[in-house]
């Protein structure tokens, strides 16, 4: 056995400590550029601003991000998810005129940016959570509508004057489908096509290449092929100073008439812009390889400069991209600096690539911007939510409708109204009641009165601290915790000693515990689980939940009777199977804990486990379930699989890692590679890792190498006592594969007695 020399693992830094890294961070940073180059364009077509305008804020995106840092791997730029608005923004200012609109929207997007850094000095990060998390997602959807139905017109090649409203956008699509050009909507078909598949192909060289490079490379030669006209393809100048255009100060300000205009535009893309960017860095810190955590405040402090330089550029406005944070983290990138090594290359592509880059079809960037506002809206976003629960569908569902019928902002407001409306009427008591006699107007009111109150106060009684198995443990009593209340907990929570366990202990005098609170509640106990401190909320068994999903919405209704549901086909057969091997069975959805510090669970997001048995087999504990999470940009995919847990061993052994291929290689923080010489065709499907330097030879036996080639692409994770397999290439494995987990199960065990 011979070792692969790897440098150790350290917790990478930003600023000056940070260069050490400059190998990874310079390659990521190519990596991430070669994304950005083609995204950016597409984004600032989308947005109605000269398609420099995007490599601009990019630029300067990722030269300013890294001094002011905020966050470690997340890359900043220009994002689609505000394109609608900026769209709108400059034809309101132009009066349909974009040329006349843009330098007017720039003086807005540099005061978006002055409200930021007075923002972040605020510490207002934190108020993000006041937010709906269903009224975001819905935001998110209608922008991916919204980007998808004003990007047709590109793709079909017609040539169509941009409408503020998304309802007039719709009304017209059938006029250009008449007229749209043959070869440009082939070119855009198949670029789209590609998109697809290059996203989704399991091709290990294809999904390390950038998806809309490939698309950008292929719409270039077919648009030789067909010999496309030059207003056909995108214009970007020679010399970018030449297509800079400043911020119009002075025609802002003489028009008195604009001001009530710009006012609503900087609270639009103020609000988008931190809902956004507080949102991607907290989905990105899931995925880091090194579970750093970023500071909102920091970050938005960092968007808020970043924007004042970009818009005084001519650039657009800039956020955290969840795309390209994604590249930057499978490429290697360790600290903020990848950002201006993406910079840096984007610039040289920009001044020596301008002939090629005008080659660029805009058929093809529409198609690039097409498929990112899909990954918005997809309809597994949709099912998603309506597995969280009915009410919150209809949340979602009305605040898509109330954004495409009035704009961004009021959709929003909207949004956040009908979330408040809907918890009232929840707790507000039927009127049948009152009609009945069994309850006075007044005593309605009264109680109108009380929920309202309950609402936005603090959801906190009182905290006391008591003494547990010889540890100080903090004890949280709680009301009703909703979205409206929740930065009033979060402040309490935030006061807490650091070293006190947290019990959070939910009340009789709580009357519902909203889908926004269980989501937040949740993350706070895998917060405490990374500090090595216990959190458990109790009471929780008396509130009955709106659906099957772990972060449903609940209350404590004592009207509703628990029903005995039927079990799908699925239930069904992994009861029996579990009966079958003398397993206790358990088809209720569970929030996924890391409590042994998996390096496979702390990846994404949205982790949960169904399905679950466990139970003693051959002496040995087990448990056996299916997993999901979802992992940034996927926000909506989940990826799903069959696993096992065995444990405890009968001793503890040297944590190790053994992958197919190069499978989960960048998470491996703080794991070196070890080289089995006398495993040749083992070390051919399969890299073995460990953090330690005891030799691990005796822990993969004979009969566990034998198991791994007799069932290839198996992974397999050993934490202490405790180990845990599945098969990275299969999803939920059938009813029929199912004793292969109890077989790994079997040779598990002969390497725990080793």
């Amino acid at each position: 056995m011979s070792e692969v020399a790897n440098e150790p693992a350290v917790q990478p830094q930003n600023g000056i400590k940070g260069l050490r890294h400059w190998r990874y961070d310079m390659l990521a940073g190519l990596q991430v550029a070669m994304v950005s180059l083609p995204l950016s364009l597409a984004i600032a077509i989308a947005s109605g601003a000269p398609p420099v305008a995007g490599l601009i804020s990019a630029i300067i995106a990722g030269l300013i991000f890294p001094l002011l840092g905020g966050a470690y791997v997340t890359i900043s730029g220009p994002a689609a998810g505000l394109a609608p608005a900026l769209l709108a923004g400059m034809l309101t200012l132009g009066s349909g005129d974009l040329a006349v609109g843009y330098p007017l929207l720039l003086v807005a997007i540099c005061l978006t940016g002055m409200i930021q850094v007075i923002l972040s000095a605020l510490k207002a990060g934190k108020y993000a959570i006041f937010l709906p998390a269903t009224v975001v997602e819905g935001m998110l959807a209608a922008i991916g509508v919204m980007i998808i139905i004003k990007q047709l017109p590109l793709l079909i090649g017609v040539a169509a004057a941009p409408s503020k409203s998304i309802l007039a956008a719709l009304a017209k699509l059938p006029g250009y489908f008449l007229h749209l050009d043959v070869k440009v909507f082939l070119l855009g078909a198949i670029c789209l096509f590609l998109m697809f598949f290059f996203n989704r192909s399991k091709n290990h060289w294809l999904k390390r290449l950038p998806a809309p490079l490939l698309v950008a490379a292929t719409g270039i030669a077919l648009g030789y092929l067909f010999q496309l006209a030059p207003n056909q393809l995108i214009k970007v100048p020679d010399q970018i100073l030449h297509g800079v255009t400043l911020p119009n100060f002075s025609g802002v300000w003489e028009r008195q008439e604009l001001w009530w205009s710009v006012i609503v535009i900087v609270i639009t893309l103020t609000l988008i812009d931190g809902i956004e960017s507080l949102a991607t860095i907290a989905a990105v810190d899931k995925i880091d390889p090194f579970q750093r955590k970023s500071n909102p405040n920091v970050t938005l402090r960092a968007m808020g400069v970043s924007n004042m330089l970009s818009s005084l550029a001519g650039g657009l406005t800039i956020i955290p991209g969840g795309v390209k944070s994604r590249a930057n983290i499978d490429a290697g990138g360790r600290t903020l600096w990848a950002n201006a090594y993406n910079a840096v290359f984007l610039l040289i592509f920009t001044l020596l690539g301008t002939a090629l880059i005008n080659r660029i079809p805009l058929a093809t960037l529409a198609a690039i911007i097409i498929y990112v506002g899909w990954r918005l809206c997809q309809p597994g976003v949709f099912s998603k939510t309506y597995g969280i629960g009915k009410d919150q569908f209809v949340i979602f569902v009305g605040t898509i409708t109330a954004i495409l019928v009035t704009d961004l902002l009021m959709g929003i407001l909207l949004g956040v109204l009908a979330e408040f409306l809907l918890l009232l009427y929840l707790l507000m008591p039927s009127f049948r009641y009152v009609l009945r006699g069994h309850l006075t107007f007044g005593r309605s009111f009264e109680f109108l009165r009380a929920h309202l109150s309950g609402l936005l106060t603090s959801p906190v009684i009182k905290v006391k601290t008591i003494e547990h198995a010889g540890k100080e443990t903090c004890e949280v009593s709680l009301s009703s915790v909703v979205c409206f209340n929740l930065l009033h907990l979060d402040k309490v929570l935030a006061l807490l000693p650091r070293h006190a366990d947290v019990a959070l202990v939910v009340t009789e005098s709580g009357k519902i515990i909203d889908h926004t609170a269980m989501e937040y509640l949740h993350h706070f106990r895998e917060e405490c689980l990374r500090e090595g401190r216990s959190c458990t909320i109790q009471g929780m068994e008396n509130y009955y939940p709106f659906s099957q999903h772990s972060l449903s919405a609940r209350m404590p209704d004592v009207q509703l009777m628990r029903q005995e549901e039927t079990l799908s086909e699925r239930q069904q057969e992994m009861s029996e199977i579990a009966g079958r091997y003398d397993l206790a069975f358990s088809p209720g959805i569970e929030t996924t804990l890391n409590a042994q510090d998996f390096v496979y669970f702390r990846r994404g997001d949205n982790k949960q486990k169904r399905n679950v048995m466990s139970g003693l087999y051959k002496g040995r504990q087990v448990k056996l379930f299916d997993y999901s999470h979802t992992r940034a940009p996927d926000y909506y995919s989940e990826h799903r699989h069959t696993l096992i847990i065995v444990g405890p061993l009968e001793k503890a052994i040297p944590d190790f890692i053994v992958a197919p291929a190069h499978y989960l290689e960048r998470y491996l923080v703080g794991y070196r590679e070890v080289a089995f010489d006398d495993h040749q065709e083992f070390s051919e499907i399969y890299r073995v890792y460990t953090k330690s330097d005891a030799d691990i030879r005796g822990c993969l036996t004979d009969e566990l190498i034998q198991f791994f080639m007799d069932n290839p692409k198996f992974y397999m994770e050993v934490r202490g006592t405790m180990c845990l397999a599945f098969r990275p290439d299969k999803e939920l494995e059938q009813a029929g594969t199912i004793p292969v987990l109890f077989s790994f199960a079997d040779a598990c065990d002969k390497a725990g007695s080793a």
